[in-house]
């Protein structure tokens, strides 16, 4: 009946109305429908479905076409209709699925099971990308025969080092570098010189192993103290012959990259103190432009030959927050001030009758001699660069607005010099009143945060390369204590020299540590007293992952002790029980291993390695009886939602439902507390870095000269953007809308600060929500990382984020563009983009693919490459394929969540179910999500985390 229907009522439309431009010879946007009948399956479905909605729209025929009639229109419509809802109604034979890990899982799950931290994944090829753009989907996770040998020489050196840190005691090297004035008292004699930083006097540090306290046995590895070279270059006097050196200064060195120049708060940007050094915020890296570029300064830099080659490698700083001067911009001479004359560089009595703060100018009778001027006040020291044009009193002399501080009774002496102090007149000691505006924000820069970064890498012949090792620490007190980074020393780039390298400069390992501004407001200075090297970091021996294989018995030497560790440890690793089967050979593995070996301990590896190769562990599987629809089993549940929710394998108590009425039932507490678990980050990282294409933000090259603010520093804060704030939604359950339009961002002092907000904030590095109060912000559509990467790093792009938002945010993506599209001429590159996008569409070939992209993507011309918004006003009016203008990006938005935001809810449900599942959706599954997510969410706007729950508690979710 519909076959009949069909023939009597499409075909001859398409014929007389469609094939001309969608046929055999030729098939425009790669559409072709001489061949689309009443069958239903999944392509001509698809077709079919994107016919229906040309033509229901009116976009098909085109305007300059022969028309068809209402009436014909009509009942073309109603018989592709008829057959589109066959096909929503046809179950497609499940047979249940099979795909392999992605290469993250798989790093995550080797962590989880055997606590390797080290980046053994990393000789892995990255996963392929589906044409849905996630790497986790079944048909582009192939197994080759090289890879399956790369995950055999993982696993193999992922057991000997899980068994060997676990069965021989530890070896720890160790040591540490204390800083400070004449801290040394015995340096040593010999001449150390070096390439690259600038070397601490031999007397301001010292270098000393040291050991760990721990609640374990372990031995220390010594320090390699004797050396031979006869190569040197500039290091140590120019070594050209062999020579013997001796001692720890010669395995280990101190210096500082930036140690007067640099930074942010201008001043000496690090001043040696009895207690340490104190370091400035760095300076932003500097790549491109007209300046030459430069790496962050200042930098504390240590230099070493050893390091661990594998584990986690520990650095702590010693540090706290110095008591700290503001620099003000302004001169503030109250009439009751005190004067002091200023002889000599000689220090000056002072007399504070009252705690409170204060201001410091400092007046000149001619230029100063200097451009760093230094006070040292009660054993504190401050600086600050000085630089014309200056500020002048009545009287025509120089006033340097110097510092603001907080002083009490016991500040008695104040020393201000600068330089020989030639033109030095005297200063001004002026009480700020406690409610000024002044006052105000010192107390904000007071109680403001330094944060310390450590970085780790190798010196070289042209400098070092370094990449940050952890996250920046926090110093939140005046008292010195230690904050510890860890990372596996396998991530990082390691040096490399022959055996019995004869260089003295060759090898070398730098360690560095900085001071981080979160932007460019003045924080209090940081002192580092001292640094602390550990490696490998073990926290407790045997690990826990080593006590939950090889559990307690009085029988460690037995079989049947054997086969219970054999079986438990699959059984994790499979995600679910053992059949006899699989128990059997594994076992028999280790029986003929330990008949050979007679080494109980390492002959249960091999039978681990079979495990760790297996296709068992490897793919994520789902196992059906019959091609109809079943129930997942309560394994592959807990399987799916965690490595859809963690990336990784699922835990003890997802594993512990054994009912699958009772796990359907629970699945909403189950869901809150995944997504309440650190381990969320995993899915938030990967999920939407790839749903919003975030990659390329990190390829797009940055026109530096034209974006300064956009350092590498910064471009790493704003990539976390996106996540942090999709994180907040489905956490919060916040409506759908607020991935258009929100009236808060979540941003650090970093990200608030590009936007022009650091007023904003005090958060440093930690995300938080505020109010933005502005127009032009809010959702992710104004994010600088999304709108920075669609753009080529020098001018924006409408058409790149059409594109993208077409396909990514309502899901109707726009067909590649035709090959051998002409250049618009010369003449047109005076025109805007705007006028030149419409000569575009114009050209053979563009029109119907523009019509999906060009209106989408008008209303992203009032930003930036750097993603940000334009200086000047700029057209962004654009009309929608609904007919409907917009007059700018703010109605853009607006007209998007009023009249848009079902298929904005689509389209995130789409890519989020196809993320969750690991496959491309079939026709039926679309339907269902455009059908039943509206029908059950709308009502309440689209809760993110309900989408979630809505997701998992399907038939597509649930059903193998």
């Amino acid at each position: 009946m519909v076959k009949n229907a069909f023939e009597i009522n499409v075909t001859p439309f398409l014929k007389s109305h469609c094939i001309k431009c969608h046929g055999e010879k030729k098939m425009k946007s790669g559409v072709r429908l001489d061949q689309v009948n009443s069958s239903t399956n999944e392509k001509n479905l698809f077709i079919l479905q994107h016919a229906y909605d040309q033509i229901s729209d009116s976009a098909m025929p085109p305007d300059d076409e022969p028309q068809p009639s209402d009436n014909e229109i009509i009942k073309a419509l109603n018989q592709i209709d008829a057959v589109l809802t066959l096909g929503k109604m046809k179950q497609k034979p499940k047979n249940g699925s099979t795909r392999r890990l992605t290469v993250q899982q798989y790093q995550n799950l080797l962590e989880d099971l055997l606590g390797i931290s080290d980046q053994l994944s990393n000789i892995l090829p990255n996963d392929g990308v589906s044409v849905d753009g996630f790497s986790n989907n079944e048909d582009s996770l192939l197994l080759t025969p090289q890879l399956l040998e790369n995950y055999f020489d993982i696993a193999n050196r992922a057991l000997d080092i899980f068994l060997s840190n676990n069965i021989k005691l530890p070896q720890i090297q160790s040591f540490r570098v204390d800083l400070g004035q004449g801290i040394n008292k015995n340096p040593t004699t010999d001449k150390i010189e070096l390439n690259g930083p600038s070397l601490f006097n031999k007397k301001d540090y010292f270098i000393s192993e040291i050991k760990p306290i721990k609640n374990f046995k372990y031995t220390t590895i010594d320090l390699k103290k004797t050396y031979d070279f006869q190569e040197g270059y500039n290091g140590n006097a120019t070594v050209r012959k062999w020579k013997k050196f001796n001692g720890l200064h010669h395995s280990i060195f101190v210096g500082m990259i930036g140690r007067f120049t640099g930074g942010y708060n201008y001043g000496r940007s690090s001043i040696l103190l009895d207690e340490g050094i104190a370091l400035r915020p760095r300076s932003p890296e500097s790549r491109g432009g007209k300046k030459e570029p430069k790496g962050p300064s200042p930098t504390l830099s240590i230099l070493t030959r050893e390091l661990p080659k594998e584990g986690i490698l520990k650095i702590t700083a010693e540090a706290a927050r110095y008591e700290d001067a503001l620099q003000p911009k302004n001169i503030f001479i109250d009439p009751k001030s005190d004067s002091f004359p200023i002889k000599n560089n000689d220090e000056t009595s002072i007399d504070i009758k009252n705690k409170g703060i204060y201001q410091i100018d400092v007046i000149f009778d001619g230029p100063p001699n200097d451009d760093v001027l230094i006070g040292d006040i009660s054993g504190r020291t401050f600086s600050k660069r000085i630089k014309p044009p200056y500020q002048k009193s009545k009287d025509d002399r120089i006033i340097i607005p110097f510092m603001i501080v907080e002083l009490n009774r016991d500040d008695k002496k104040i020393k201000i010099t600068n330089g020989n102090g030639n033109n030095l007149r005297s200063f001004n000691l002026s009480l700020i009143p406690p409610d000024s505006e002044t006052s105000k924000e010192f107390e904000k820069f007071n109680n403001r945060n330094p944060y310390i970064s450590a970085h780790l890498g190798v010196r070289t012949d042209v400098g070092a390369r370094l990449s940050q090792f952890d996250s920046p620490k926090k110093v939140d007190t005046n008292e010195f204590k230690k904050y510890s980074f860890y990372a596996p020393i396998s991530s990082f780039s390691l040096p490399y020299t022959e055996n019995n390298n004869v260089n003295y400069l060759a090898g070398l390992h730098e360690i560095a540590i900085r001071s981080e501004p979160t932007d460019t407001r003045q924080i209090p200075r940081v002192v580092i007293k001292a640094i602390e090297i550990e490696g490998p970091y073990i926290n407790e021996w045997p690990s826990k992952e080593y006590s939950t294989i090889f559990i307690e018995s009085q029988n460690q030497d037995e079989s049947n002790y054997a086969k219970h560790i054999i079986k438990k440890f699959a059984e994790r690793a499979y995600r679910r029980p053992l059949t006899i089967n699989e128990e059997s050979l594994l076992f028999d593995v280790w029986k003929n291993e330990y008949k050979a070996s007679k080494n109980f301990k390492s002959s249960l590896k091999s039978s681990f390695l079979v495990v760790l190769t297996s296709p068992q562990f490897l793919f994520i599987t789902e196992q059906s009886k019959t091609p109809q629809p079943e129930l997942l089993s309560p394994y592959e549940l807990a399987a799916k939602l965690s490595f859809f929710l963690w990336n990784s394998g699922p835990d003890e108590k997802l594993k512990s439902y054994k009912d699958m009425n009772n796990f359907i039932a629970s699945l909403s507490n189950e869901v809150d507390r995944m997504i309440n678990n650190k381990q969320f980050d995993r899915f938030i990282n990967e999920f939407v870095y790839q749903w919003l294409d975030l990659e390329k933000f990190d390829l797009v090259n940055i026109n530096h000269s034209k974006y300064p603010k956009l350092t590498l520093e910064t471009k790493r804060e704003l990539r976390k953007e996106p996540s942090n704030f999709i994180k907040y939604l489905i956490r919060s359950n916040l409506k759908l809308s607020n991935i258009i339009n929100s009236d808060f961002i979540i941003v650090n002092d970093v990200v608030s600060g590009y936007y022009g907000l650091g007023n904003l904030t005090e958060s440093g590095y930690d995300f938080k929500p505020i109010k933005h109060n502005t127009a032009h912000l809010g959702g992710i559509l104004t994010q600088s990382a999304i709108l920075s990467g669609l753009s080529d790093g020098n001018h924006s792009n409408p058409i790149k984020r059409g594109a993208w938002f077409a396909k990514k945010i309502i899901a109707d993506p726009p067909k590649p563009p035709p090959p051998n599209v002409p250049e618009l001429s010369e003449s047109t590159k005076s025109l805007t983009i705007k006028e030149q996008l419409e000569l575009h569409r114009n050209q053979k070939g563009c029109s119907e693919c523009h019509k999906k992209i060009d209106p989408w993507g008008i209303p992203f011309e009032e930003y930036n490459a750097g993603g940000l918004l334009k200086n000047k006003k700029i057209d962004s009016s654009s009309r929608l394929k609904d007919g409907n203008t917009v007059q700018d990006f703010s109605d853009f938005k607006k007209h998007l969540i009023d009249n848009y935001l079902d298929d904005i809810a689509f389209s995130y449900l789409k890519h989020l179910t196809t993320y969750a599942i690991g496959r491309t959706l079939e026709f039926n599954e679309i339907a269902y999500l455009k059908s039943e997510g509206i029908k059950k969410l709308a009502p309440q706007g689209y809760p993110l985390k309900d989408c979630i729950k809505f997701i998992i508690n399907s038939p597509i979710f649930l059903e193998k």
